[in-house]
């Protein structure tokens, strides 16, 4: 039975080679040799797979949302098909990284990202006119729409 002196030998492995310490965790569970957990380094990595997920979802929300505003309110023609190609990419990243958890939190989040995209493209110089975005979307994408394959906004003139 492992004592004291395991444990902090598991937390500087923690410290000194991430990976090395991993497989160690990974092997004492598979084994099921539980008091060779370094619990609070493992507590730790498992609550930071959970936020690292949503991270990772929010980030190719944004990033649809960013093109889907290109798509429809920038008016450069030459860069519709990269902006398409742009939406379908991060759609399929997100569908591949989507949770039922993360699916059902993300929604209430769209106004804030939507705000927050339309912020930086007016920044950027890139939109101008909010106001004629906001009558356009008055509530931004749905959920639906970012996660729809087929879906597409046409230019607004």
């Amino acid at each position: 039975m492992p004592d004291d002196a395991s444990r902090i030998a598991a937390a500087d492995l923690y410290e000194a080679d991430y990976v090395a310490w991993a497989e160690a965790q990974a092997a004492a569970l598979e084994a099921g040799r539980l008091d060779e957990l370094d619990m609070v380094n493992l507590a730790e990595e498992v609550g930071d797979l959970g936020r690292s997920a949503q991270n990772s979802c929010r980030s190719y929300v944004s990033r649809i949302i960013e093109h889907l505003l290109k798509m429809q309110f920038v008016r450069s023609p030459r860069d519709l098909w990269h902006w398409r190609g742009e939406i379908a990419a991060f759609r399929v990243d997100l569908d591949r990284d989507l949770t039922p958890t993360i699916r059902r939190r993300l929604p209430a989040e769209l106004p804030a990202m939507f705000t927050q995209q339309l912020g930086v493209l007016q920044r950027r110089g890139m939109v101008i006119g909010e106001q004629r975005v906001l009558q356009a979307l008055p509530t931004g994408y749905s959920w639906r729409q970012i996660t729809d394959p087929d879906f597409f906004p046409e230019p607004q003139d």
